[in-house]
């Protein structure tokens, strides 16, 4: 829920950062852009706001004074946690949020979300289109382009949101709580940003970090990181995992051609991969993550197999 009496400043006026504004704007709440371009064409901003909306601009320069006007900052995933901004937002012990922590706290319905190095779009994809055939009310978001918070208030109950998450969406999350997750496999990227690997495999782990044992948590078997953070007990949702190279005794895996998921005592065929229109491994994880994501947020295995 937006706390409509909070004074909001959203940082970025990109496509995140105006899909925050908005969403922000259709609530109601206060809420004010901030941009480091002086240059921005104002007129040209106000044209993209809800209701062509002329709310109060902070263009360049951002001091401490101006901060203090505020209750929460937006972050925009463009911009680092570590920027001068957020830092002085942090100061003052005020939250920081991202875009994603911002749709959730507008929206209802239960989420499904994937982070991993590579490999999000097509499972997030293939999660979408099995959620869709089987469920009046989907809404697929995140980095494979519709921002979550431009669908955030138009969800109900009902809704499940299956959503492609990056690590800079993750840095600054609050609340965020999937239904069900995924973390696909974790490979050295974006040290530029997260500076340690160390703190890479941090961020890409909070994704589960809210959530509780009646949750589901999906893990690549055969990523080392994964496979001993699945194991630490650090993991509060019920770990399932994924393998490509073996069979497991619980989860899903490759045995020959088939894909075959174990659940307590049963045991069922997905799909063969000569059956799939995407090849190799890498694809074969993102079948079995998909399947197995799609089954532990209610799918029938007819519909799964079908889709």
């Amino acid at each position: 829920m937006i706390d409509t009496s909070k004074k909001f400043l959203v940082a970025g006026a990109g496509k995140s950062g105006i899909g925050s504004v908005n969403l922000l704007l259709k609530t109601g709440a206060d809420v004010s852009l901030y941009d480091g371009k002086e240059d921005l064409e104002k007129e040209a901003l106000y044209e993209k706001l809800y209701e062509k909306k002329e709310i109060p601009l902070i263009l360049g320069n951002i001091t401490k004074e101006d901060v203090s006007k505020f209750d929460l900052l937006g972050l925009s995933p463009g911009i680092s946690v570590n920027a001068p901004i957020a830092q002085m937002f942090r100061d003052q012990e005020k939250p920081v949020w991202s875009e994603i922590e911002l749709a959730y706290q507008a929206s209802k319905g239960r989420i499904a979300a994937i982070t991993g190095t590579n490999g999000k779009t097509t499972t997030t994809a293939m999660l979408g289109k099995i959620m869709s055939d089987y469920l009046d009310s989907v809404y697929v978001v995140g980095n494979i382009g519709t921002p979550y918070t431009s669908v955030a208030l138009d969800t109900k109950e009902e809704t499940v949101t299956v959503a492609e998450i990056s690590s800079f969406q993750l840095e600054t999350i609050q609340d965020f709580q999937p239904a069900v997750s995924a973390i696909l496999n974790i490979t050295e990227d974006h040290l530029n940003r997260h500076h340690t690997m160390e703190e890479y495999i941090r961020v890409k782990e909070l994704i589960t970090g809210n959530q509780t044992k009646d949750q589901v948590c999906v893990l690549n078997y055969e990523d080392e990181v994964l496979r001993t953070f699945g194991e630490s007990g650090q993991v509060k949702a019920k770990v399932v995992y994924f393998s490509s190279l073996r069979e497991l005794p619980q989860g899903i895996f490759l045995r020959g051609k088939e894909i075959v998921l174990r659940a307590g005592e049963k045991e069922f065929v997905i799909t063969t991969t000569d059956r799939l229109k995407i090849l190799g491994r890498h694809n074969h994880e993102n079948t079995m993550a998909a399947a197995a994501m799609a089954y532990y947020a209610g799918v029938p295995v007819e519909n799964i197999k079908k889709s």
